[in-house]
């Protein structure tokens, strides 16, 4: 299989720059393009403020944030910096428009047997592949803020994406330490239909008055949110039992009358 060597990403915003980072940590040449001098000159300052506060916290040594940054070009002409690259991943901000763009660019820009992936969290990822004359090539790879840390990445295939680029992706994620779970595309995904499902319940409590936000957010905090980090919903569902949660979910039903109980 096709090991990927040499990668770019293209935004350095909220997620960027810490995409540039992860990469760069484990040992990757990355380009982060961006459309101006400012934004990059951001990004950079982000990473570098990234890198001193792990070593403050004694997570790496004084020599990898030299290291680390030396493997980070900065650029704004995405034609250039495209142009000899294994793995691109698109982490401009959530507009279709642009993104279709900026695929649209990479199709042009990049080898024909280099993979493109976008970091969307709610578009279908077979919009992407409709704008291109190499769909095969297009997949969905997912990750949650911030990836510096959190390991977990959504890896997406629309309908024309091949195994081959599958594979690579899921290979390339699991050599740089993090967790690839493979999920259809839909609106959301997986992560983002659960996560904005509990959004809106806690919202609507904080709403009928039963709790503050703040009094919300330390309850989820200090209760199933403190355990969801060793066992996910169907394993808490298991512990508890499937009769319990039955017969939960028919009170809750009958006393707030709510389809999703």
């Amino acid at each position: 299989m096709r090991k990927i060597q040499t990668t770019l990403v293209v935004g350095t915003g909220t997620m960027g720059h810490g995409f540039a980072q992860v990469f760069a940590m484990n040992k990757f040449p990355v380009c982060l393009v961006d459309e101006t001098d400012p934004l990059l000159k951001r990004g950079q300052s982000w990473i570098a403020d990234n890198l001193n506060y792990m070593f403050e916290l004694k997570e790496i040594k004084k020599s990898q944030i030299k290291s680390t940054l030396d493997r980070i070009q900065f650029t704004t002409d995405l034609r250039q910096a495209a142009q000899e690259v294994d793995y691109v991943l698109e982490a401009v901000p959530e507009n279709l428009d642009l993104k279709e763009k900026i695929f649209q660019e990479l199709d042009a820009y990049t080898r024909p047997n280099a993979i493109l992936a976008s970091n969307t969290s709610s578009f279908d990822i077979n919009e992407f592949s409709a704008v291109m004359i190499r769909p095969e090539r297009v997949i969905g790879s997912h990750w949650y803020h911030p990836p510096q840390i959190i390991p977990c990445v959504e890896v997406i295939p629309a309908n024309f994406t091949s195994q081959e680029t599958v594979d690579i992706t899921m290979d390339f994620l699991k050599r740089i330490s993090n967790v690839p779970t493979r999920c259809k595309s839909a609106p959301g995904f997986v992560g983002n239909r659960i996560q904005f499902a509990m959004a809106a319940e806690s919202f609507a409590i904080v709403e009928e008055g039963l709790a503050t936000p703040e009094e919300v957010d330390q309850i989820v905090r200090t209760s199933f949110g403190f355990r969801l980090g060793a066992y996910g919903p169907f394993q808490i569902c298991d512990q508890a039992g499937v009769d319990v949660y039955h017969v939960i979910y028919e009170y809750l039903y009958n006393k707030l009358k709510k389809e999703r109980f």
